[in-house]
């Protein structure tokens, strides 16, 4: 009887996301994963950036659809100063957050609400610091924390923000994914119930849709349009995220209609899909980086003749093909080709196994010893399949005369594998968190930067440094474009990393539904999408 039950509330459940899924105003989104929070400032992962970013929030400014110029969003206009420690922004007014079952704001944002979103990350004693902070190890790590030195009121409507030394990148710190703003309202009524926690997972915002429900057991967020949005209103009504971790069977809800969009499809079903005159694919380009880390301090790597010799030795072609699919483009540099600060001039990578050979016995490479490549057991975005690509750097190693042991580890004992230092080369992957290359090339080449922070090879280079350092300072924009050309030009002689593949962002949708944008930085963005009733 019990049999028959769960069996009879399966199909109900089916028969009413199969229904909801032609509705027009209606749309299911089947994600990889559930959200980490429903808060971007403290979670990073792809997951809540595509539940929070757009959909609930706003930010003071964003990047236009070229991703080359900052726009209004919730300031309207901002001034900078002449010694380039400020930044004057003007809000705008009558805007509302949201209304919902579990606060009504009986007022519309103003200038205290940037104050208390901005202070949360920048003032250690404020109440909400560290609220949530352990769930989520990413938390503040990331630029704004050590740009700003303070944000002060000016008036209800006009904000300045004081830097701590002249940095040109605010405003795309300001643009990225943590800029959101929340409301200093619903914060202080959490504080005063005793429940400040909620503030993470119970959202409010100013932006286009606001959060109805959530339940983590059963995968299902929704979310209805925010009927008092300030700016153009989408015309999906009721939003509906639906957790479907295998990647297969998003593939079948997505054709079966029960899902109109669905996230990351399976690499070797693209083809496939491409075919089908019932899908939309959609690609998008990102800045998420597949690379082979090489350990500059290991006795092995300290010698950048022997670290390109590594680089003749490996097949790139037979990896984005066995691995990436149509998911991934060949790189042969760590900046990605869209970037303003990309340099076209680059030396491409060659698959040369016999100068590989010649070049490591030039430099009295050690055959004797075990190359270790060290990677993580769990895969990610970076790379569909972190082992496979080790066991095909694996072979070419062997087919010139190199052993190599592949270490795959589970993160907390990658973590600290990697602090250690005891490993030769690290297969790994790295995103910009904003749209300026400093937040790229910081973390992979800076003296500064630990593992932990990205820079596995443990390089430093003090013309690096000093290229890093005075571009952040270079308000003249083809002068810091020329910084950075130089900049790559020297990481590719030296190659403390192999860049394999500049990671594709790949969702497919009915051939019904239009108006899809995703940004590659912040996520995927419901609010001008279209879907119209299928013949």
């Amino acid at each position: 009887m019990r049999f028959l039950f769960t069996i009879a509330m399966t199909l109900l459940l089916y028969g009413c996301y199969k229904n909801e899924s032609v509705i027009t105003d209606t749309l299911i989104y089947c994600s990889e994963a559930y959200p980490q929070s429903f808060n971007s400032q403290i979670s990073h992962d792809i997951s809540t950036l595509d539940a929070t970013t757009h959909q609930l929030y706003n930010r003071l400014v964003k990047f236009d659809a070229s991703g080359e110029s900052f726009i209004p969003d919730l300031a309207t206009h901002w001034q900078q100063s002449d010694d380039k420690l400020s930044f004057t922004f003007f809000l705008r007014k009558n805007v509302n957050f949201q209304h919902t079952d579990y606060f009504t704001p009986t007022r519309f944002f103003n200038a205290d609400d940037v104050i208390f979103s901005f202070q949360r990350m920048l003032e250690i004693n404020t109440p909400y610091n560290s609220i949530n902070r352990a769930g989520d190890s990413y938390f503040y790590n990331h630029p704004f924390t050590n740009l700003v030195a303070d944000v002060i009121k000016i008036d209800d409507y006009t904000v300045k923000f004081i830097l701590n030394e002249p940095d040109v990148t605010l405003l795309a710190n300001l643009a990225a994914h943590y800029g959101v703003i929340i409301s200093k309202q619903y914060g202080e009524k959490l504080l005063s119930i005793g429940h400040p926690e909620k503030i993470d997972y119970y959202p409010i915002g100013t932006g286009p849709y606001q959060f109805k429900n959530a339940n983590k057991r059963t995968g299902i967020i929704r979310y209805n349009a925010h009927p008092q949005y300030w700016g153009v209103r989408p015309s999906i009504k009721n939003l509906i995220f639906e957790v479907t971790t295998n990647k297969t069977k998003r593939h079948s809800k997505l054709l079966s209609g029960e899902c109109d969009i669905i996230t990351y499809p399976e690499p070797s079903q693209l083809d496939k899909m491409a075919a089908n005159p019932k899908i939309k694919l959609h690609r998008t380009a990102t800045d998420n980086l597949a690379l082979w880390s090489f350990n500059t301090v290991a006795a092995q790597f300290n010698n950048k003749n022997i670290r390109q010799a590594f680089s003749y030795a490996i097949d790139q072609k037979t990896i984005i093909e066995a691995i990436f699919f149509q998911s991934g483009n060949a790189t042969s540099s760590l900046l990605a080709e869209q970037s303003w600060a990309y340099n076209p001039k680059r030396i491409t990578l060659q698959y040369n196994p016999q100068l590989a050979l010649e070049m490591l016995k030039n430099n009295n490479f050690d055959f004797n010893k075990t190359i270790t490549i060290l990677t993580s057991i769990e895969n990610s975005v970076f790379n569909p399949n972190f082992h496979k690509t080790a066991e095909l750097i694996q072979i070419n190693l062997f087919d010139i005369g190199i052993k190599s042991e592949i270490i795959s580890l589970l993160p907390a004992a990658l973590e600290k594998r990697l602090a250690s230092g005891h490993y030769d080369t690290y297969l790994t992957g790295i995103n910009m968190p904003m749209n300026d290359p400093d937040s790229l090339f910081r973390p992979l080449l800076s003296c500064d930067a630990t593992v932990a922070e990205g820079n596995s090879s443990q390089w430093c280079s003090k013309r690096v440094q000093t290229l890093l350092d005075s571009a952040l300072l270079e308000s003249n924009f083809i002068k810091r474009i020329m910084s950075y050309y130089k900049l790559q030009e020297i990481t590719q002689q030296d190659r403390p990393y192999y860049p394999i593949a500049h990671v594709l962002r790949v969702d497919a949708s009915n051939q019904n539904i239009s108006g899809l944008r995703v940004d590659p930085l912040t996520g995927i963005d419901f609010q001008y999408i279209r879907k119209t009733e299928v013949n």
